[in-house]
């Protein structure tokens, strides 16, 4: 008897455990884009979710084509990232991931929360690919702000100590064009002191002449 509750446990633990699987895996699936282009299946996300201002972080980029692994994508294949806010944008190349066929990454880290634009351009075996992914709803995740996620102190962030850079800069500079004014008007009043002073003298020699 002790054998079938022991066996019984066993099988509810293994369904458990299955139940728990089946939710863990297609919420982190979620996390990326799934799209067919140009004939091949294409997978986009940010390689470390969720992304994080300022965290090392890159691409996730997986090709195959009827279920098998396309190799030799970083040849031929770029990467363009935008930051959809500031509207900056810049390429790199790809690279395959070791010992993983059909998997691809590429290196960043994003100074900036907010929504972001993946754009593919070149060829694989010689279809022509130009093809974009945003992040967002339905799609792959934001990079997330990590203001909120700071603790027990949180420090001054690389943009709040630019800015505070920028502004002491800016009263310095102020403060110096301020000296230089002062300086331009005092020597005016000084050149126009001496001139006075001149006048005066030749004033005062042309008073004590004695006249004819």
């Amino acid at each position: 008897m002790s054998l079938i509750v022991s066996a019984r446990r066993f099988a509810a633990a293994a369904v458990l455990a299955l139940v728990a699987l089946s939710i863990v895996i297609p919420s982190r699936a979620l996390a990326h884009e799934r799209r067919t282009v140009a004939g091949y299946d294409f997978v986009v996300g940010f390689a470390a979710e969720p992304a994080l201002e300022g965290e090392k972080n890159g691409l996730s980029l997986r090709v195959s084509k009827d279920g098998k692994p396309v190799e030799g994508v970083e040849k031929t294949l770029k990467w363009e990232i935008t930051h959809i806010q500031s509207k900056a944008s810049k390429s790199y190349p790809i690279r395959a991931v070791f010992n993983t066929p059909g998997s691809y990454t590429s290196d960043v880290i994003p100074t900036l929360s907010g929504q972001y634009r993946f754009r593919f351009t070149g060829t694989i075996n010689g279809a022509t690919i130009d093809a974009t992914f945003e992040s967002g709803p339905g799609t792959f995740n934001n990079v997330e702000p990590v203001k909120e996620l700071l603790f027990p102190v949180e420090p001054a962030q690389p943009r709040e100590l630019e800015g505070a850079v920028r502004g002491a800069a800016d009263e310095a500079r102020a403060a110096v064009d301020a000296a230089k004014s002062a300086r331009t008007m005092a020597m005016a009043g000084l050149g126009v002191g001496a001139a006075g002073l001149v006048v005066g003298l030749a004033g005062l020699l042309a008073a004590r002449r004695p006249r004819a």
